[in-house]
């Protein structure tokens, strides 16, 4: 609690995990994606998208298409981030069953603060938010929120369930408060992740997002920047 009392002050009134609207909101931040078959052991979906071959299904590269960059409807970017299991193997094991899931595809990226981070991951249909709600224990940080880097929110120890953030500037503070990054960005910082609309702030309100879902942000923040699609990649796909 202490943790996201200091992000509050520092950062606005927005919290990095439902948990600060209250107990059921917070049960209901951390949900998977529809039609999904994915596993505590990160089973991969059967869509062949993912499961076209064992290399991909193991691949420690993710691909996130986002789409409305800078508000712009239709103005779409992609980001290629690597996971780390070295930094934090409890994270990646994590995203990996959230990427076999599909559960990022059209969640929008409701929190946005400048020189600072933008953070998403409540799934756009609450049926579906609903279906994650495994915390996972904590990584030990092993390294730093370095811009570029991507870290699970959290509500204090052992939070961490699907809400994850892009650090866009070093955010090297947040190492001491407990934030272990996963990952980082490979290719699209700058094209992609510092066109991320910023407009909104940190308006959304992650309670009414949690029981409404995109319908909510579709009608009251129309311009928001989300993924579009989240996918694995072979390393052999990847452009450093």
């Amino acid at each position: 609690a202490f943790v996201v009392v200091i992000l509050i002050k520092s950062f606005g009134s927005g919290s990095w995990h439902s948990k600060a609207a209250n107990h059921e909101e917070h049960n209901l931040n951390k949900i998977p994606a529809a039609s999904l078959t994915a596993s505590k052991d990160n089973q991969v979906a059967s869509d062949t998208t993912i499961t076209k071959n064992e290399a991909v299904q193991d691949s420690n590269f993710v691909e996130f298409v986002f789409s409305n960059l800078d508000g712009e409807s239709g103005k779409e970017g992609t980001v290629i981030v690597q996971l780390m299991p070295e930094w934090a193997p409890l994270g990646v094991g994590r995203i990996k069953e959230l990427t076999a899931a599909k559960f990022y595809d059209e969640c929008r990226v409701f929190r946005v603060i400048h020189r600072f981070m933008a953070q998403l991951g409540i799934n756009g249909d609450p049926k579906i938010q609903k279906l994650f709600k495994k915390e996972i224990k904590d990584d030990p940080v092993k390294t730093s929120n370095a811009r570029g880097t991507v870290t699970f929110a959290m509500a204090g120890p052992n939070t961490r369930t699907t809400q994850i953030f892009f650090n866009k500037v070093d955010n090297k503070y947040l190492d001491g408060q407990g934030f272990a990054p996963f990952g980082k960005v490979v290719s699209g910082l700058e094209e992609v992740i510092d066109h991320i609309n910023e407009e909104y702030k940190e308006t959304p309100n992650q309670g009414k997002i949690q029981n409404r879902g995109n319908e909510y942000l579709l009608q009251e923040f129309p311009r928001l920047s989300f993924i579009k699609t989240a996918r694995f990649v072979s390393s052999a796909d990847v452009i450093n």
